[in-house]
């Protein structure tokens, strides 16, 4: 290579090393720059990942979220479709009462006591109570339990008393029960249900 002006030896070699120093500084700077931007795209993708694990995670606990809501409506109308409709007490209980009538004819006995019992709040329904009484067998009684527990309502026994009719015989035996049904709490009960709640908090 012919330089366009006269160097000698020396000069020669100075330039060749300031060249050589020139391509090293270059090449440092272009193999730090491609570390740098490597390890700032590696930086990108781990942050990336850890951002889409994240929303993957959230979309699977959404989904589970989701299914527990959608298993929690569906007992809910199961259950609204087990109470009685309407949002009558008397109405409710007169429906009670017809089916534990028919439940005991159907066993082979008669009620003879029938009463109904002040109905109470629970939570969003009303409990309505019917107390009824009969003399039967403790096999007759174990069917009409069992007819109760499998009603298409939704009915709970909480009160059972009884005592042998006869002790030198003690065939036969006078039971009492109380069966609850339930409705659902009227609109306008409800939201002053919520209400008096409130203004308790707001005592306390």
């Amino acid at each position: 290579m012919n330089l366009p002006f006269k160097v000698n030896e020396r000069e020669k070699k100075v330039l060749i090393i300031g060249g050589i120093a020139v391509i090293a500084i270059i090449l440092f700077q272009a193999y730090s720059w491609h570390a740098d931007y490597r390890k700032r795209s590696e930086d990108f993708t781990e942050a990336r990942s850890i951002m889409l694990e994240k929303q993957l995670r959230r979309i699977s606990e959404k989904d589970a979220f989701e299914n527990k809501l959608n298993e929690f409506k569906q007992e809910l109308e199961k259950q609204e479709m087990a109470v009685f409709q309407g949002d009558k007490p008397p109405i409710a209980a007169a429906a009670l009462s017809d089916i534990l009538r028919d439940a005991a004819t159907s066993s082979g006995f008669n009620i003879t006591m029938e009463r109904t019992i002040n109905p109470y709040d629970v939570h969003y329904y009303v409990a309505v109570p019917v107390e009824i009484g009969f003399t039967t067998t403790t096999e007759r009684l174990k069917e009409l339990l069992y007819k109760v527990r499998t009603a298409p309502f939704l009915l709970t026994v909480s009160e059972i008393k009884i005592r042998v009719v006869n002790v030198g015989n003690p065939v036969d035996i006078y039971a009492s029960l109380v069966v609850t049904g339930f409705i659902k709490k009227p609109a306008e009960a409800e939201k002053e249900s919520k209400e008096v709640n409130k203004e308790r908090k707001n005592d306390t």
